[in-house]
This record gives structure tokens, sequence and C-alpha cells, in this order.
């Protein structure tokens, strides 16, 4: 069906979700779910008229824009399901964040002094080289070592009181599309909100305040079926 002409009469539903679905950025602004439904209904209204050949009501076409943005909630959890199963999930408290600011200073540099100190650390910590920033994820006591030895040579600042939650997914779900916004949704649902996330494949890393880390970490195992 050739949903261009005006003559292929579609219902107000059909219209709709031929209008969103055409459109990448209404389909996208749909499932991160920051948009306005009347005023989205208000911007399609005309196109819905051509293709149903009929006037709509707004309010009507609202409650099909609302339909669709739940239609779409519900495909995506049930291709979702059983994403995390057989995922391995570890928790580690009293976490601390370094982050040292690179400005103009060759990140190498910093990557180079953080990594000589390695040997003196109590474990392996894990780096991220990010624009303009290297986080370095230790553990308190580490932290403060690193404040002490490196604190003079680069701008720095350091969070405590955090928890880092590892995740390592299985082969079948590390290809799929969507995990990581996923996996944030699940935790904010259950009123966990991140304090921060580094995405692999197949391991990401989560940071949360210490005071949710058991939380997070019981509602992923509780998702791998473990």
């Amino acid at each position: 069906m050739n949903i261009s002409e005006p003559s292929a009469q579609l219902s107000t539903t059909e219209a709709v979700a031929a209008i969103i679905r055409r459109n990448y950025v209404l389909l996208e602004a749909i499932r991160m779910k920051v948009v306005n439904y009347h005023a989205l209904a208000a911007r399609i209204a005309p196109r819905v008229e051509e293709l149903t050949g009929k006037k709509v009501n707004l309010a009507a076409l609202v409650v099909s824009v609302k339909r669709f943005s739940d239609g779409m909630a519900e495909e995506r959890a049930a291709k979702l399901e059983g994403i995390l199963k057989d995922a391995r999930v570890t928790l580690t408290g009293g976490v601390a964040e370094v982050s040292l600011r690179v400005n103009d200073i060759p990140s190498n540099r910093v990557l180079e002094d953080v990594l000589k100190m390695v040997p003196r650390l109590s474990s392996l910590p894990e780096v991220m080289e990010l624009p303009g920033v290297v986080k370095v994820m230790v553990s308190r006591e580490d932290s403060l070592l690193i404040e002490q030895e490196l604190g003079n040579r680069f701008p720095m600042t350091v969070e405590r009181g955090l928890a880092k939650i590892g995740v390592r997914v299985s082969q079948r779900a590390e290809k799929m599309v969507g995990l990581a916004t996923y996996i944030t949704e699940l935790l904010y649902r259950n009123g966990v909100v991140l304090h921060g996330a580094y995405i692999g494949r197949p391991d990401i890393l989560l940071v949360v305040e210490e005071k949710f880390g058991t939380m997070a970490y019981d509602i992923l195992r509780e998702n791998t079926g473990g």
C-alpha cells in the first residue's frame, strides 16, 4: 500500500503509525519518551487527515499517539526480554572515582603516570580515557594515594562513597541494539540513578552511589535467571 497517495484510505491508528515510523526523529522522540503527545498530535494532524480522508479530532489523535507510544514500549520490552539471561554480575563497594583533567596536557602523559602507580595499588584499577579527562576507578584507600602523588601535577577531583557493578553479558546479548539503554531504564524504574556508565562489549561498568549498590546488584541479578 502506498501511503503517499491520498486515495489510500487508512484508519487514524494506521495513519499515526505510518507517519511516525517514516520519520526517524519522531520515532526516536517517542522511543525515548521526550515528546509532548499534544504537540505531536497537532503537528501531524494535517497529514493524518490526508491519509484518512476525514477531519480528525485532536483529542482522539492524542489518544492514538499515546497508544502507538505504549505499543512501541511493549514491543521493545518483548524484544529485550531475557537480554540479561546468563549475564555475570559483580558488586564492589568502597569505590572512588578519580577524575584527572587533561586540559593542555597530553592525555598519554596522564595515563603513563597513572599506570606507573598500578604496582602500588591494592587492586587493578579501571581506567577510562574520555574527552578532556582520564577517570580512574579505585578503592577509597588507593584514591588517597593517587591524590597524594598526582594531585599537585594535574587538576583532579575525587568522588568517594561509590559502588561499581560489573556486568558481563552473553554473546547473544552483546550484539543486541539497546542493551545499555535497557539496563539504564531498568535501574531507573526501580529507583536507582546511575552516577556513570562505561559501555564495552561484553563488559559494562556501572557506577552508583554506595547506598544503591546492593539494590542495583539485586535488580540486575533477578534478570539474569541466576
